[in-house]
């Protein structure tokens, strides 16, 4: 709209910014709209200039009065003009100022002009009607001008007649006002003052004139009084002081300042506005006590009802509060949860509802109701029972009645002060299962405590015996009614007592463990050696109150250790070279007739060489190219072989056996074996080479000899040493994993409810205090708090699943290892199956490098089987170990030939307890059976016998093959894959442990099948 004025037009904020402007005005200053908006004067014209513009427009605003005036602007074009500017002040509904103003182009430059122009130019004949033309055009706009400017001062006139009545007006209301009125100048000079003012400090009208306003503010405010006029901004200001008058004492009264300005806008003085406030004040103190006792009795009263209501929200229990009429008038949120009270219902808030909803869920309703009645019918009695929901659940109620509490000894009042009852219901259903599970679980400890093939043995601080299992009586031949409240020095044979003692007394005086090795005696006189694991039983005060032992017999193992000992006697003692280098070459040892065969003179001195100085560059050369690959790919080899002499250089020929030694455990060859028997006079006469053959063929004979009692005794010392690394785990696992697991399990579901509880408060207070302070929220911030309150029960449960996979893991390796190695017992085959199926399910699983293998077991009903447990568990896990190899084989050499079998990702594990086939073929993996199978099958063979086959669909065995599977050290796996021991242990195991048989069915391209037969019962009597 203003837009069509012809005008410039402009309006200012309060800042002097332009915020509105009218497109004549933007052509007039010469810059666009986006340009000027939000700018100032100062942004576009000189300094001095834009102050004077600046110092009119406060002029408006301060005053708020309309301006006019008349000056010369120079435009964008360098054009000068005679200008009329009208600037007026209007405020908004929200209070906010903004100056709009109006120019009128008065004259232009040229004809300002042309003015003295034609005064110095009246003889010039030529232009003088040009000139008086031009001159009587701007005689008309003068005309103009002067008759604007007659308006203007009749308006002023009038304007002047009008702020003189205001003003007489004015001093009559200031005389005859009821209030205290006083006017200073810029400096606090009193200038004017009415009676009022003048009565109100004690003094006349006149002293006041000339006087200071602030010798009447009490000397205590005069300094606050100076702080704030000095610093005052606003155009009114109020305040209380306190004021002194002239006689009597000060007194508070409240000030009014108004802000007074001249025309120009400058700050002459001020208007100020006395007031006593002294009676409004007592006032105004009465009622703010009484104000202040009402709200702190209000406040109390609140945090009495929040403290009551946060108690019972924060209880882990549901209430359920019922008054004197019946009527429910609250209930927790945990009540609601405990009987999972629809919301709906609620909201409804009906108690008929809400009891039939109670009711619909009790096994015995009608039980429920008489009980409610009768303590209704008795309001003095509380009770306390169970009550038991169609759902499972089993809740704890206790009830009391609700009277008042007198007396600071909280004394009961009389039945007539009865305002209702109060129900509290608690879910103990995991606390009853808890009950029966440790009840279970002290059984089932009892029974691994007397089944456990460790002897298990307490005593007290005085070392008498507790507890004596059965092991204990197998291994020591005591029984337990002859240990028990016996000195334990009875199984200590008497020169071990010394130490024994020495390891035994710091248990009693400190907590831990220890482990030892000792010599014990069995009551029929015979001496063992044992291993002892004691730990200190500490009571909840610290008190050691006794010790507990767990006792293995490893005399079998040691015995192989001595015998371990006299094969390096014989080899210390041996005539032959033997050496023995890494697999680097570098020398580890040579005994004593190698060291002279060679002219070494010490075992340090051959440590030095390496296996290239034992020989000429020519024997070495043969060696590295022909002898080497041959015992790697065989393990073995024997033929003549030069040694050189380190003193004399002389070549010795010498009949070599060269073989590589194997780790048990991971199958890589580690070191190299060298035994050597010189030759040399052999060489020199016939008929001594033909008697030196002969005994070299003896003593070849009874070097193999002593290889295979090597080989036997390194196998029977590996199986002892397994079986007595699983004693040790399951000792380990019964001592430091399965006790944690079970304290964590059964403190998992405590520590869910106290997270819940506390996650419930924390509900509450954010629900009764939604605004807490800064730092709270900062930190509710910092630690994501709603993604704990979300994440923290998750990650309980977490546990919760974790603690019970352990628990299933401990309980399989129990039943694997077995321990009892040492013990013929009857126990069931299926288990250590299973337990092993457990330990190798990790294989079985199928992932994007193997499919899933399927177990298909056809177990028959068998009795229990006499055997070593822990021996025939290992069979099981070598059978099943190498029909998984075999299996990941024939997969290895699908993907080779038909791109591989099986998908991406880890596949479940696939168990068939019965195969719909019984006694069929397992398929061969291919694309109509594209699935890996071994099958398990159980079977009671009359009238003495029990056959184990463990089947695979992989490639089969050769028959070439099949000759060597048992033979101990041969494996057909690549180095590092395989010992060659795990057959041949297996072997070993059933025939000579258990007098049975173990035998491989297998033929190329259609799988393997290993047969076990065992007895069922042992003959006892060989």
């Amino acid at each position: 709209m203003i837009n069509g004025i012809s005008d410039p037009i402009f309006v200012k904020d309060r800042q002097h910014r332009w915020i509105l402007l009218n497109d004549t005005y933007c052509d007039f200053v010469g810059h666009s709209r986006e340009e000027l908006i939000g700018k100032s004067d100062y942004d576009f014209f000189p300094q001095a200039e834009a102050d004077v513009f600046q110092k009119k427009d406060e002029l408006v605003f301060t005053a708020n009065i309309t301006n006019e005036s008349q000056d010369l602007f120079i435009d964008a074009q360098g054009i000068t003009h005679l200008i009329s500017t009208k600037k007026s002040c209007f405020e908004d509904e929200t209070g906010n100022k903004f100056l709009v103003g109006s120019i009128r182009d008065i004259i232009l430059q040229n004809e300002v002009a042309k003015v003295p122009s034609i005064a110095g130019r009246v003889t010039d004949i030529t232009g003088l009607m040009e000139n008086c033309e031009a001159l009587r055009e701007t005689l008309e706009e003068l005309q103009v001008v002067e008759e604007e400017l007659r308006q203007q001062n009749e308006e002023l006139a009038i304007a002047r007649e009008t702020a003189e009545l205001e003003c007489q007006r004015y001093q009559d209301l200031f005389d005859l006002a009821p209030d205290a009125y006083l006017v200073t100048d810029i400096a606090g000079v009193i200038k004017e003052v009415n009676y009022v003012a003048a009565a109100l400090l004690f003094v006349g009208q006149n002293y006041l004139v000339g006087k200071p306003f602030i010798l009447f503010i009490a000397e205590p405010d005069r300094q606050t009084f100076m702080n704030k006029l000095a610093n005052l901004q606003q155009q009114v200001q109020d305040w209380e002081v306190y004021l002194q008058p002239r006689e009597g004492t000060a007194f508070p009264a409240r000030i009014r300042m108004v802000a007074m300005y001249d025309s120009q806008g400058q700050r002459v003085g001020w208007r100020w506005l006395l007031c006593d406030i002294s009676e409004q004040l007592a006032a105004l103190r009465d009622v703010h006590d009484e104000l202040h006792l009402r709200q702190q009795a209000e406040k109390d009263l609140h945090r009495i009802n929040a403290v009551l209501q946060a108690q019972q929200e924060a209880s882990i229990d549901g209430i359920l509060i019922v008054d004197e009429n019946l009527t429910v008038t609250s209930f927790n949120q945990k009540f609601s949860q405990l009987w999972q009270i629809p919301a709906a219902l609620i909201q409804a808030g009906s108690d008929r509802q809400l009891v039939g909803w109670v009711l619909d869920k009790l096994i015995n309703p009608d039980e429920f109701l008489a009980k409610v009645e009768y303590l209704y019918q008795h309001p003095e009695e509380s009770s306390r029972d169970e009550i038991f929901l169609k759902s499972g659940e089993i809740f704890e109620r206790y009830s009391a009645p609700v009277r008042k509490q007198e007396g600071a000894c909280d004394e009961i009042s009389p039945l007539g002060d009865y305002y209702g009852r109060i129900w509290y219901y608690r879910d103990i259903t995991e606390y009853k299962q808890a009950e029966a599970e440790l009840k279970a679980s002290k059984q089932r400890l009892a029974l691994l405590i007397e089944q456990t093939p460790l002897a298990i043995i307490e005593w007290n601080t005085n070392f008498e015996i507790q507890t004596w299992n059965r092991a204990a009586e197998r291994i020591f031949r005591y029984t337990t009614e002859e240990m028990l409240g016996n000195h334990f020095e009875s199984i200590i044979p008497e020169n071990a007592r010394k130490r024994v003692n020495e390891i035994i007394t710091p248990l009693l005086t400190q907590s831990g463990g220890s482990f030892s090795v000792n010599e014990n005696a069995t009551k029929d006189g015979r001496t063992m050696v044992c291993e002892w694991y004691n730990n200190s039983l500490v009571a909840p005060n610290g008190q050691v109150i006794g010790v507990a032992s767990m006792v293995l017999d490893i005399t079998e193992r040691k015995r192989a250790e001595e015998e371990q000992q006299k094969l390096v006697a014989l080899v210390e003692n041996s005539s032959d070279f033997i050496g023995i280098a890494s697999m680097e070459g570098q020398v580890i040892y040579v005994n004593p007739a190698g060291l002279k065969m060679v002219g070494l003179s010490s075992l340090e001195a051959a440590k030095t060489k390496s296996m290239n100085d034992f020989h000429s560059p020519e024997a070495f050369a043969e060696l590295i190219q022909h002898i080497l690959p041959l015992m790697f790919q065989h393990g073995f080899w024997q033929g003549e072989l030069r040694h050189r002499h380190f003193q004399t250089g002389i070549e010795i020929p010498t009949d070599c056996n060269l073989f590589m030694v194997k780790h048990p455990e991971t199958g890589e060859p580690f070191c190299q074996v060298a035994v050597a028997r010189d030759i040399t006079e052999a060489k020199q006469a016939k008929e001594a080479l033909l008697k030196s053959e002969a005994q070299l063929r003896q003593q070849a004979e009874e070097l193999k000899v002593a290889l295979r009692e090597l080989q036997n005794t390194q196998t029977h010392l590996i199986q002892s040493e397994k079986m007595s690394s699983l004693g040790q785990l399951v000792a380990g696992v019964a001592h430091e994993i399965n006790n944690p697991v079970n304290f964590i399990y059964g403190n998992l579901t405590p520590a869910k409810e106290y997270t819940q509880d506390l996650l419930s408060l924390l509900q509450l207070y954010q629900s009764h205090y939604p605004e807490p302070v800064l730092e709270i929220q900062d930190f509710a911030e910092l630690i994501e708090l709603e993604f704990l309150k979300s994440d923290l029960p998750q990650i309980i449960n977490s546990m919760k699943v974790g603690a019970d996979r352990i628990r299933e893991i401990v309980l399989s390796l129990r039943t694997f290892s077995r321990l009892d190695e040492a013990e013929m017992k009857a126990v069931n085959i299926h288990e250590g199956i299973d337990s092993t199926l457990m330990i190798l399910q990790n294989r079985l699983k199928g992932n994007d490098q193997r499919p899933t293998i399927e177990i298909i077991k056809e177990y028959s009903k068998l009795p229990l089987v006499e055997c070593y447990a822990g021996q025939l568990n290992q069979v099981f896990m070598n059978l099943l170990s190498n029909a998984i190899d075999a299996l990941e084989e024939g997969v290895r050499s699908g993907d080779e030939g038909a791109g591989g079998v099986g998908g991406a990702g880890e596949e479940e594990l696939v168990i068939i307890d019965q195969c719909p086939m019984p006694n069929a073929p397992c398929p061969m993996p291919n694309a109509q059976f594209p699935i890996s199978t071994i099958r398990i099958c159980t079977q009671l063979q009359e009238p003495n016998q029990v056959i184990i086959s463990i089947a695979d669909n992989g490639l089969g065995i050769p028959e070439n093959v099949k000759k060597q599977l048992f033979d101990p050290f041969f494996t057909t796996k690549p180095i590092g894959k395989g010992t060659g021991m795990g057959l041949a242990i297996s072997y070993q195991i059933i025939t000579e442990r258990h007098g049975g048989s173990l035998e491989c069915i297998s033929q190329p391209g259609q799988g393997a099948k290993f047969v076990i037969k065992i007895p069922l019962i042992q003959d006892t009597s060989t």
